[in-house]
């Protein structure tokens, strides 16, 4: 019997091991995944925006947790505003976004310093009072931020740094994998970053590619 037992134990500390390491890779691939939808979006509202040359808004919504393409239309009115697209992200277990990771403590190295993107109260009816980041691309290549109304009054143009990482099981609050996206929005510019622990240099960011587009090009 204590054999029986002593067997028992081992087999299921093996089976644990086993499957925590299965359901491993799929954990640490989810902020690249996440990063991919988000990117995905921005490329489809900077072509549309030139394309149509209209206003294209990008809503990150961590109530909803999704990430919505609205196009704005005409730009004096919200009532015409036309969901494009609207993305499911990953549960917030899994992959966060934003505020920077506890571990963490610099932001991607820009040429200009590029400030942790702000979630606020929406005033759009796409998600009226919400908790959400707002992305507007507009015609002329650039980017700007929601504004002070539902139809983007005083809006201004935007450099931000979305933050997305999977938490770690033994804390919640420092992140087992992180990737940013940067937004220049007077250039119009996107960055794809990796962090990266293990290397010795301070700065720990990397440019995972070239820039992935310039808006008003």
């Amino acid at each position: 019997m204590v054999k029986l037992l002593t067997a028992s134990v081992i087999f299921i500390i093996l089976l644990v091991i086993f499957l925590f390491f299965l359901c491993r890779p799929e954990k640490l691939s989810s902020p690249d995944e996440q990063a991919r939808k988000i990117i995905g979006i921005f490329q489809e509202a900077h072509q549309n925006s030139l394309v149509e040359g209209e206003t294209m808004r990008i809503e990150v919504d961590l109530m909803d947790n999704t990430v919505r393409l609205i196009d704005e239309n005409q730009p004096n009115t919200a009532d015409d505003d036309q969901l494009v697209k609207n993305v499911v992200l990953s549960p917030p277990k899994e992959v966060k976004l934003n505020p920077r990771p506890r571990d963490i403590s610099t932001n991607p190295t820009e040429i200009m310093p590029v400030p942790v993107a702000q979630f606020r109260l929406s005033k759009y009816p796409t998600s009226l009072s919400h908790n959400v980041c707002t992305f507007r691309f507009m015609r002329n290549g650039t980017i700007v931020n929601e504004g002070t109304d539902n139809i983007g009054t005083n809006a201004t143009t935007v450099g931000l740094t979305l933050f997305i990482w999977s938490p770690k099981f033994t804390n919640g609050n420092e992140s087992e994998i992180a990737r940013a996206i940067t937004v220049i929005g007077g250039t119009g510019s996107i960055r794809f970053w990796e962090y990266q622990p293990h290397l010795k240099e301070v700065d720990k960011w990397k440019n995972s590619g070239e820039l992935i587009f310039r808006a008003n090009q």
